[in-house]
């Protein structure tokens, strides 16, 4: 899932600089964005970021709510969830998971 995100993302970012550029993307109407070739895929991609998204937030609910029962399920679970909220759609969320799992690994590591 996360693979897929961040390639959907990489190819978005590409066609929309490309329809940007030499389909004046943002000038068009809706009607008019529709009737441009390669903005089907873009709205493919649109679609399935929105989808993926639907399904990490789902992912996040299914996961266990037991109590962890030591800090290495703690940093799992942590791990988890910063593959499934999106740094583009979250960025202050993942930052603040991405830095838990550090410190709770160098924390816990033996010294």
């Amino acid at each position: 899932m996360d693979v897929e995100h961040r390639q959907l993302l990489a190819e978005w970012g590409t066609l929309e600089g490309w329809l940007i550029k030499n389909r004046r993307w943002f000038r068009l109407s809706p009607d008019e964005r529709a009737a441009v070739p390669e903005g089907a895929r873009f709205s493919q991609i649109e679609a399935r970021l929105d989808e993926l998204e639907t399904e990490s937030h789902v992912l996040l609910k299914a996961m266990r709510p037991a109590p962890a029962k030591s800090v290495e399920a703690v940093i799992a679970n942590l791990s988890v969830a910063g593959r499934l909220i999106f740094e583009e759609d979250h960025p202050e969320a993942h930052g603040l998971i991405v830095r838990a799992v550090r410190d709770l690994a160098k924390l816990s590591a033996p010294k």
